[in-house]
């Protein structure tokens, strides 16, 4: 490898890792730029009992994976509670309300439901809203 080489791979590796942390943030941004009541936000909260964890995570996995191809998802990501790993967080951004209830209405939102149910220890908690400015 050149010396060039050598000194811009490290520079190279920061911008790309600079670029993956802070993309959501832009896309987010973007979206709120453009109206700043238009984007929807969705906090769902997944509690099952312990032996239904690992299950429920691939699932979770699977849905956030099916779901980034959604039109209208800005971001989605799924959290698990520290002192409870039985205990997840869906937490979605949709460039508006409209994008959110089409997603709700798809083969795969509905398969997730249908696999998901069966595991739950609570019921599923969902709770859309938007920002207050």
């Amino acid at each position: 490898m050149s010396i060039r080489g050598l000194l811009f791979s490290p520079v190279l590796y920061a911008v790309e890792m600079l670029r993956q942390a802070f993309l959501p943030l832009i896309l987010a941004l973007a979206v709120n730029a453009q109206s700043p009541q238009a984007a929807f936000y969705v906090v769902a909260h997944v509690d099952v009992p312990p032996p239904n964890t690992t299950k429920t995570i691939a699932l979770l996995k699977e849905y956030a994976s099916d779901t980034r191809k959604q039109p209208g998802l800005v971001r989605i990501d799924i959290q698990e509670e520290d002192a409870l790993p039985n205990h997840f967080a869906i937490v979605s951004v949709w460039k508006d309300k409209a994008a959110f209830e089409a997603h709700q209405g798809t083969p795969e939102t509905k398969r997730f439901r249908d696999e998901l149910y069966p595991l739950l220890g609570a019921p599923l908690d969902q709770r859309p809203g938007h920002v207050i400015e």
